[in-house]
């Protein structure tokens, strides 16, 4: 119901432990003809334990083995600064530069639902997590425990979602940009663009909150639903 009524009202979801984030390019920024590479939004969810990205696809993202989807996280007052090309790292030329990338969690679905979670260690990359996503047929949902990630409630972080594949290429569509992207090996920077999440206090409802669940109830009776 919480993520419905976040999507009704397309904008960031305040309800508890839910944010969605819209791609500012929307499905088509990907013009490379593949819709499982391509990102409509994001949901980041927390209960105080465990953070999920569920990463919205244009497609079924189990429809090749070749399809990776990545997320980098810097976490606030660490400075960190590990490039994907960096020792450990997936070879991939991608970077956050502005908060450094703390960790990196690199999912490919079509492998048992298979993820990993990196952690930046101010020299290489070096594995700490190993789990499985669940997917459905446009969409991927990477859990991961805070306590993996050295956080827990009231910690903040910035983050970016990627789409890649298992060869040369490096992005071909980020959340944090609207650019319109080709198959392509191109460096990649996330820089200032970085989406925000705070994790919250499990059952907390901020005013804003309460207020969008109000209006997005009234939306549901006048629908029917």
């Amino acid at each position: 119901m919480k993520k419905l009524l976040c999507a009704l009202l397309a904008v960031p979801c305040l309800l508890s432990g839910s944010v969605l984030y819209n791609d500012p390019g929307g499905l088509g920024d990907f013009t490379g003809g593949v819709g499982s590479l391509d990102i409509s939004s994001v949901v980041v969810d927390s209960d105080g334990t465990t953070l999920w990205f569920t990463i919205y696809l244009g497609g079924d993202p189990v429809a090749q083995n070749w399809y990776n989807y990545y997320v980098g996280i810097a976490k606030d007052g660490l400075l960190g600064g590990g490039n994907l090309n960096g020792p450990g790292g997936w070879g991939k030329n991608i970077q956050m530069s502005v908060g450094g990338m703390d960790y990196f969690i690199g999912a490919y679905p079509y492998w048992s639902g298979g993820f990993n979670l990196l952690s930046w260690t101010g020299s290489s990359w070096s594995s700490v997590y190993y789990n499985t996503a669940t997917t459905t047929s446009s969409s991927v949902t990477i859990p991961v425990p805070l306590a993996a990630l050295g956080m827990g409630i009231g910690s903040g972080f910035t983050f970016d979602v990627w789409t890649s594949t298992s060869g040369s290429d490096t992005v071909l569509d980020a959340l944090s940009d609207s650019t319109s992207r080709w198959w392509n090996s191109d460096p990649f920077d996330t820089g200032a663009n970085g989406l925000y999440f705070l994790v919250p206090e499990p059952g907390a409802l901020s005013i804003a909150g309460v207020a969008l669940a109000l209006v997005a109830a009234a939306q549901l009776r006048r629908r029917g639903l």
